[in-house]
């Protein structure tokens, strides 16, 4: 592929780009927090929605590789998110623990019990009421209960297409809307919209639609639904309700945007997007060990440090853990399947 080419859509440096404004947010929010800077509230909230909007298109993607290549899209599904999320995310909470580190910089450290540890290393703490042990791990479970009705979605979009995604997505607001009603339990339905507009974005025909808007109009959509998110807030909505419409903005208008093409901003964008996993689970305990554990040291060495273990710890985990996990599960999904099968990284940053 020439360098000035755009790549397959399941290679789109426009989903780079939103997988890098949302990890951003969450890492810049955090940020400010540390230093009593007063952010914008839903900065955090409104990364991590972006992030399941996000995960849920780019996995819709992944199904369809897997189908196409005659794989069990439950199966070989399964198992790929399993050494996709969980290697690294047991990895920092066995550290987390075992180095006393705080949920965040201006937290105390609090001695977790064994049961929620289990429930932390499992990434179940919704279900039974548990505190994460680094507050950014709070998403993580409802991606992983997301993860196990994302085949059935692929399906039942397949059957019904994009009208039947519509009316799904209408559902699914309806049913969060009576979630709190029955149980704390079952929150994840409050993000079901959320994970539904990414869902609808494929459906509706993010690899067929020729996209007709500039890509200057793509972060100033994003900014868009990030207004809707505010508005809806200030106008006395709810903070979850309010998200619904933001996430569905984004994921309506996403295939309509020509890809980026600016050779400097792809790369960044790859690159961010690519380790955004181990950016996303680590900047906290990075941002406690610089500015808390170091806080007797001049600002400049604070600073020297933050910077580079910012950058060193999520590519090293990348390369030392992620990675090799991630063709660890390909390569075990092959031996099920009885065929050799070459491990494909190109949507691991999902």
């Amino acid at each position: 592929m020439k360098p000035n080419q755009p790549s397959p859509r399941w290679e789109s440096a426009n989903l780079d780009f939103l997988r890098a404004i949302a990890v951003l947010l969450v890492f810049v929010f955090h940020l400010l927090i540390t230093f009593n800077v007063k952010p914008w509230m839903e900065m955090g909230r409104f990364g991590v929605l972006i992030f399941f909007v996000h995960t849920s298109l780019v996995l819709m993607l992944s199904l369809e590789r897997l189908e196409s290549r005659g794989e069990s899209i439950f199966r070989s599904f399964y198992l790929r998110r399993v050494f996709r999320i969980y290697p690294l995310s047991i990895f920092w909470v066995s550290l987390i623990v075992i180095w006393h580190v705080a949920r965040a910089p201006w937290w105390p450290w609090q001695n977790p019990t064994a049961w929620e540890i289990i429930c932390n290393l499992l990434l179940c703490m919704n279900l039974f009421y548990v505190e994460p042990v680094t507050s950014v791990l709070w998403s993580l479970p409802y991606e992983v209960e997301m993860y196990l009705v994302l085949p059935l979605l692929y399906l039942f979009g397949k059957r019904k297409g994009f009208r039947g995604m519509c009316m799904l997505w209408v559902i699914s607001v309806g049913v969060a809307l009576v979630q709190p009603h029955i149980s704390g339990r079952l929150s994840l339905a409050g993000f079901g919209p959320c994970f539904v507009a990414g869902v609808l974005a494929y459906f509706l025909g993010f690899k067929r639609l020729s996209p007709r808007f500039p890509f200057l109009l793509w972060p100033a959509t994003i900014a868009g639904a990030a207004g809707v998110l505010i508005g809806l807030e200030r106008l006395g909505v709810g903070l979850q309700e309010a998200s619904w419409p933001a996430c569905l903005l984004i994921g309506v208008a996403v295939p309509y945007f020509r890809e980026l093409r600016w050779k400097p901003l792809r790369t960044a964008s790859a690159l961010i997007a690519r380790y955004s996993y181990g950016i996303y689970l680590t900047h906290l305990t990075v941002m406690w060990f610089s500015f808390v554990i170091l806080r007797s040291y001049p600002a400049f060495i604070q600073w020297t440090v933050f910077v580079t273990l910012s950058v060193a710890v999520p590519v090293a985990l990348y390369h030392w853990l992620e990675a090799p996990m991630i063709k660890a599960g390909a390569y075990i999904v092959s031996r099920l399947k009885k065929s050799p099968e070459t491990s494909d990284l190109v949507i691991a940053a999902g």
